[in-house]
């Protein structure tokens, strides 16, 4: 029999993510947790959760049993609050972002989608962009903000959205590269190139791209794009960076622009999305975020922002 206890605990784990959290949250055992949802799948006759993965992930029955267990759970909470404004449903999201995206649009977008959307939750996660396609693989993210990934764009059931191509160039501390510009990529061989490390999705792009140039492949890596951009600023030298947004936060660090021959390709940054029942709402979130992306200037500088123009005139050399 159909019960209201186990559509609970099914939008539990689903919310969750896991079924420790949920009987976590239930305050049940994890055995009461499966025991219910095996009777939700005994009681309707679907296979709600794929079990061939790691995490809770649900299959396509399950994404459409979410939605009635919603609808559900909602009208039962009405007719026991008749006197009372019940609460509006929240949609989860679970949504993945590089630290370039959060060091610029990012924090905009979040206050003003909170207050245009309160019934949606986003919960968020910041990583490496490799990370965050592998959890996104593995149904822990339903959505990521992160360079081009090829293979996603011929894996089934996965839709993308184009949000933004950011300009890269290659940056040093003023004086340390010599010769005209712009200067030749072989020119740039005998000086440290400094970069991202291997779970960079941009990181991975250009090293490929330099690779075919005859380049040889960074001698010093980090992780974090600040202390990226530090080491930079420190004369350690030369890296690839996204070229408006670091002009803006470290004009006054002494970096210059290194333009060279051939010059860097840009970046191409997509929202990636599961489809299924929610494919609505998720592609609605994509064309939200394409309208907000901006990865030219750091949020803290918003109030102050400058142009595009102003940013050109940041020495190129």
């Amino acid at each position: 029999m159909l019960t209201l206890k186990q559509l609970d605990t099914f939008v539990q784990v689903v919310e969750l993510g896991t079924f420790e959290r949920a009987s976590q949250r239930l305050n049940a055992t994890q055995s009461t947790v499966s025991k219910r949802i095996s009777e939700l799948e005994q009681a309707t006759g679907l296979q709600i959760f794929d079990r061939s993965r790691r995490s809770a992930r649900l299959t396509e029955e399950g994404e459409r049993l979410l939605e009635l267990a919603y609808a559900t759970l909602d009208g039962a909470k009405q007719i026991l609050e008749l006197n009372e404004q019940p609460d509006r449903t929240l949609h989860r999201v679970r949504i993945g972002f590089t630290d370039l995206a959060a060091l610029t649009w990012l924090p905009g977008f979040l206050r003003d989608y909170t207050t245009e959307r309160p019934d949606i939750r986003l919960d968020i996660t910041i990583d490496m962009s490799r990370n965050l396609y592998q959890q996104f693989q593995d149904g822990e993210l339903d959505l990521v903000v992160i360079p081009q990934v090829p293979e996603a764009f011929a894996q089934p059931g996965v839709e993308t959205q184009l949000l933004e191509e950011v300009e890269m160039a290659f940056m040093a501390r003023e004086g340390l590269v010599d010769g005209p510009r712009p200067i030749p990529i072989g020119g740039l061989e005998h000086y440290p190139l400094i970069s991202q490390g291997k779970r960079s999705g941009f990181a991975q792009d250009i090293n490929r791209w330099l690779s075919h140039q005859g380049m040889a492949v960074a001698t010093l890596t980090a992780d974090n794009l600040l202390a990226l951009v530090g080491l930079v600023a420190a004369g350690r030298g030369i890296s690839v960076l996204p070229k408006l947004c670091v002009q803006c936060f470290a004009r006054d660090q002494g970096l210059e622009v290194i333009d060279t021959t051939p010059s860097l390709p840009t970046i191409s940054y997509y929202a990636l999305y599961h489809g299924g029942v929610r494919i609505s709402l998720f592609e609605e979130l994509a064309l939200r975020l394409s309208s907000a992306a901006d990865f030219t200037s750091p949020f803290f500088f918003s109030e102050h922002k400058l142009s595009r123009s102003e940013s050109h005139s940041f020495k190129n050399m």
